[in-house]
């Protein structure tokens, strides 16, 4: 019974997460078109490299918290501990390093951003990004989303969006647009805050005390799984980084739009990353292998199906959708076609890293570093000859490298493999599709944004309808069964 309970909890937290993701992609997508059209791409891609030193430097902050705690209260709870004193611990030092982080940022602004002053509500963003991502861990072991998901998919997108909009018209020109991310980033922390208090309550929290010996395992034993986070997080925000060497804010503005659009196919991972992790966390611990392949194999094959049902529309009208956020984004169809495609090769498999964390703490900071090399390289050597889509093409072979590895690694090092022939029919149908699209567009039937919309839209509903009722395994069936009847 406690896989199906798993795979319930697994699927309950992808649900709750997709109804808010519902809500952070409206605000997402009015909150980009609002800014291409108000701020323009200079103070877009201004925002782009800010927010990439942001993230990163929260990342080093968080210390691979985000997952490793989950091992670390896994560990509490098999031992008969109270996790509440793992939680104080793993909060006191993410965000002492919070602290320094930001410091840090405030020092080397002058260097990176000589013309703008450092906003004052960005010193709280990193501080901000860390509470959320830590305390938000803490409240995932309970098998509870639904703080996350209104602080992600709420207060975070929604904030961004009213702050952006009321700075524009109080002249703070690209000063305002960092100041409303910086808005997110506290309004987030706001929401989870909330969630402690819910699902532990902060006196209890703070009656737990502070114990010296977990405020030493926390970094000890989170180290690796915090290079590894941070590795990650350079591989996903380096390109914009690097490009900026290249190219200047008004081309990197470019690159960023596309990301921002990239990211709706790529959130569909991360609906069921919340709830896997703390049941791969406490399989480990229970030595259940095979229940861990099982698990794995099934939720990539779901992700990679989901996500292509989303790809292939935004790969045909490509150019259509960047048009929305303003005319100098138009430029950018070949730049979003290259990071759709490694996206999608990321998205479908990233969460083979999970197990490698817990079984294999060594190996994924590995990887990532090898990743990094890979990425630096080839973005720096692509967007000297070809601009902005050899950046964008440099990164679609990071990934593709980097997802190739950890497949490589994770049969190798824990006998898993996740492909199977079952990807082969939602390749048929998204082709199929993709093929009735092209042709649609070129035909010229479709022309307004709406009507382009409705035919996007479409696509998508008649992909998953196909996949419900011709892709799905036996495995599938019999689970979804079990789920109904339980």
């Amino acid at each position: 019974m406690g896989n199906i309970d798993d795979i319930r909890d697994i699927l309950r937290g992808a649900i709750a997460s997709l109804g808010g993701f519902g809500g952070r992609m409206i605000a997402r997508l009015i909150l980009m078109i609002t800014a291409g059209q108000l701020y323009g791409a200079i103070p877009l891609g201004l925002l782009g490299q800010v927010a990439a030193i942001t993230e990163i430097l929260a990342a080093v902050a968080v210390l691979g918290l985000k997952r490793s705690l989950l091992d670390l209260m896994s560990e509490d709870e098999k031992e008969g501990r109270d996790p509440q004193q793992t939680i104080i611990a793993a909060l006191v030092v993410s965000l002492g390093l919070g602290a320094a982080m930001s410091l840090l940022l405030a020092l080397v602004w002058p260097i990176l951003f000589p013309d703008l002053q450092m906003p004052i509500l960005l010193y709280g963003a990193i501080p901000g990004i860390v509470f959320a991502e830590v305390a938000g861990a803490a409240i995932r072991f309970r098998r509870i989303i639904r703080w996350e998901v209104v602080a992600r998919c709420v207060l975070e997108p929604w904030s961004f969006l009213i702050a952006a909009v009321l700075l524009y018209f109080a002249d703070a020109g690209a000063a305002g647009l960092l100041s409303a991310y910086a808005v997110s980033a506290l309004a987030a922390a706001v929401g989870i805050v909330l969630g402690l208090n819910h699902v532990f309550t902060l006196k209890s929290l703070f009656f737990a005390g502070t114990n010296w010996r977990r405020l030493l395992a926390v970094p000890r034993r989170s180290m690796a799984v915090g290079i590894t986070d941070v590795g990650t997080m350079m591989f996903r925000r380096l390109d914009i980084l690097v490009l900026s060497l290249v190219v200047g804010h008004g081309a990197t503005g470019v690159y960023y739009m596309a990301q921002q659009i990239v990211t709706v196919p790529h959130k569909i991972h991360q609906l069921f990353e919340p709830m896997l992790s703390p049941v791969l966390a406490k399989l480990h611990h229970a030595a259940e292998k095979a229940m861990i392949t099982t698990k794995l194999a099934s939720i990539c094959r779901w992700v990679f199906t989901l996500q292509l049902a989303l790809t292939v529309p935004l790969l045909i009208f490509g150019e259509e959708v960047l048009s929305l956020f303003g005319p100098d984004f138009a430029v950018g169809a070949l730049v979003l076609t290259f990071l759709l495609l490694a996206e999608l090769i990321d998205g479908s498999f990233a969460l083979t890293e999970t197990p490698l964390v817990f079984a294999r703490p060594t190996i994924p900071p590995k990887l990532v570093l090898l990743a990094l090399a890979v990425e630096v390289t080839a973005i720096y050597s692509f967007a000297t000859m070809w601009g902005v889509p050899g950046a964008a093409l440099g990164f679609l072979a990071a990934m593709a490298a980097l997802t190739m590895m950890r497949l490589f690694n994770l049969k190798r090092q824990l006998a898993i493999n996740v492909l199977s022939f079952s990807y082969i029919w939602p390749l048929v149908f998204a082709g199929t599709i993709g093929a009735s699209l092209a042709a649609i567009k070129s035909s010229g039937l479709v022309a307004g944004s709406w009507e382009i919309g409705a035919v996007m839209i479409l696509a998508i509903a008649f992909n998953v309808v196909l996949i419900r009722f011709l892709a799905l395994t036996p495995m599938d069936r019999q689970l979804f069964r079990q789920l109904r009847s339980g």
